[in-house]
This record gives C-alpha cells, sequence and structure tokens, in this order.
C-alpha cells in the first residue's frame, strides 16, 4: 500500500537557453536535465534529458512560425522542414486580434495538414447585441481581413 503522506517529486527543471547539435554541453556534465535543441531559430526544436552518460530524445519534432493572413483570412504554410514521409503533424493555431478588439476570431486548419504544409483559416465574428423578440444574438460573421497567426506543428 503506497504511503499517502508520500509526494511526488518534481520533474528536473528545463534548461534555459536553446542549444544546437553543436552546443550540446556533456551529458556527465548536465546530469538529470532537461535541455532544448534546434539547429534553426523556431525550426525543429526538441527536448533531450540527460540520465549523466548520454542524452535521450524524450520529445517532437516542432516547427512554429508567426505570419499574417491574406485579406480573405487563410494562409498556406510550407514547413521549413518537412516532417518525413508518413508522418503528419499535430497543427495549434492561435489568431491575434487586434488590441481592445471586442470580435471573436477563430483560428482552424483548413483541410488535413500534410507531412510538408498546412493550410489555416481564420473566421471573425463580430460581436453586436441585436435584440429579436427578447432573444439576444452575440455574433455576426464579418470580414476578417489580414490578421495575425502563430502557428504550431508538432509531430
Amino acid at each position: 500500500m503506497a504511503d499517502q503522506g508520500a509526494t511526488t517529486p518534481a520533474p528536473p527543471p528545463i534548461d534555459q537557453p536553446l542549444y544546437t547539435m553543436a552546443t550540446i554541453p556533456s551529458a556527465a556534465s548536465m546530469a538529470q536535465r532537461f535541455i532544448q535543441v534546434s539547429d534553426s531559430p523556431g525550426v525543429g526544436v526538441g527536448l533531450m534529458y540527460s540520465d549523466g552518460t548520454i542524452w535521450r530524445s524524450v520529445a517532437f519534432q516542432a516547427q512554429r512560425v508567426r505570419v499574417q493572413t491574406a485579406a480573405d483570412g487563410t494562409y498556406t504554410w510550407v514547413y521549413p522542414n518537412a516532417f518525413a514521409s508518413g508522418v503528419i503533424p499535430k497543427v495549434f493555431v492561435v489568431a491575434e486580434g487586434p488590441a481592445g478588439s471586442t470580435d471573436i476570431y477563430n483560428a482552424q486548419t483548413d483541410g488535413p495538414p500534410t507531412n510538408t504544409q498546412c493550410k489555416v483559416r481564420v473566421t471573425r465574428g463580430q460581436q453586436s447585441v441585436a435584440s429579436l423578440l427578447g432573444l439576444t444574438i452575440l455574433s455576426f460573421p464579418t470580414t476578417v481581413g489580414a490578421t495575425w497567426v502563430s502557428i504550431v506543428a508538432l509531430a
């Protein structure tokens, strides 16, 4: 039976600098530590763990970008480094509404992503209150215009 007063130890911290494959310190000097590794800023960031003897890759390949959509709210992102054949990344996209806006921005993938690219779409709902037979409607679709989005692809 487990000790009810026992606590789970906290995981080791992630070391703050972003290392490249050429600048990874020795595993012995970083025992029980996690590090982030990337050979290009924002591209292919992975997480590695040192057990004191060797480095082990423990996480994913990630790529990210911050871009502005076309006026219709769409953007096709061709990944700087294609994922391996047959590897379909999970894509996450967040739209950035202008400061002070009360509109609702929805960001989503537009069709399935591939190992080489994804297409995203942003839609915008204007928050207007219109009473109709005692009901309140809060969102009317409106033109989105060019919108900043942050996109992350993880595999």
